[in-house]
């Protein structure tokens, strides 16, 4: 008879999923930029709506790594969809470190934090009731 590890002893995190989850964020965030800056580009729209059309795209796409993380997965949905959303914020974060010597306001910081928080969140619920 094989010895079978109590839940606790299982690992808590699917790192696969994770990975899946981060790939699905990262690429719909650059196909959306893509998207956003030809939108811009070609039409007439203010780039005053800017900022928040990026913010709506950080947040879809922080959502749908959540879910696909967590649909994968098939449980602990908050854990892993909260942890994609952090993730994408830390991978932003050190971009823009690397990109933007001047860097980030701590206001700015705060909200991508939120919104890849709650986008992280709210896509890792979801997934698991799918």
């Amino acid at each position: 008879m094989a010895f079978k590890p109590p839940a606790s002893a299982r690992p808590s995190v699917n790192f696969t999923a994770l990975f899946r989850g981060m790939i699905a964020a990262l690429a719909l965030a650059l196909t959306g930029s893509f998207f956003l800056g030809t939108l811009y580009h070609f039409t007439g729209i203010k780039e005053t709506t800017l900022p928040l059309a990026s913010s709506i795209l950080l947040f879809l796409s922080v959502f749908t790594g959540g879910l696909f993380s967590s649909r994968f997965s098939g449980s602990r949905g908050l854990l892993h969809g909260i942890t994609v959303g952090l993730v994408i914020f830390l991978i932003i974060w050190l971009l823009t470190g690397l990109f933007l010597p001047g860097g980030l306001g701590l206001i700015s910081i705060i909200q991508k934090l939120l919104i890849c928080a709650a986008g992280g969140t709210l896509g890792g619920i979801v997934g698991v009731g799918f």
